[in-house]
This record gives C-alpha cells, structure tokens and sequence, in this order.
C-alpha cells in the first residue's frame, strides 16, 4: 500500500477530525479514504452512464418487452 502525506490549513484538518469523531471512524486516513472511494464510485457511474448515453438509441421497455423476454425463457426452458 501506498503512503500519501497531505499538508492541510487547520480549517480542513479540524473538520476532518470531527467527521472522524462523528462517524466512528478509527483514523483520519479511514475517512479521506471513504472520500476518495465515494469519488472513484461516482466517476465509475458517470463513466457508465456516458457509455450508455453514446451506445445509440434505446428499447422501449413496456409490457410487451418483458412479455417477449418471459416468451423466450418458456421457449429455452422446453
């Protein structure tokens, strides 16, 4: 594992301590960790969604749709 050493002004340093203390968290690295998790999630969505978005035009789902996918699962199950 990596060691990463952050040089903060006080404001942030005394903030992040008190979400420590509030979250019951066992170090101050636990939360900026939490932090960095929550944003590499995020971009992981975002990136998803874009690839969606860029995938080209959609399905209508409605109940005919699901009734086609119910079809071809009776059909498979035989």
């Amino acid at each position: 594992m990596a060691t990463l050493t952050l040089s903060l002004p006080d404001s942030l340093k005394a903030f992040i301590d008190a979400q420590v203390a509030d979250q019951g968290l066992a170090a101050d690295s636990d939360y900026v960790l939490a932090l960095l998790q929550l944003e590499q999630e995020k971009k992981r969505v975002r990136d998803m969604l874009i690839e969606g978005r860029d995938s080209g035009p959609g399905q209508i789902v409605d109940d005919a749709y699901f009734e086609r996918l119910r079809d071809r699962i009776r059909r498979a199950a035989e």
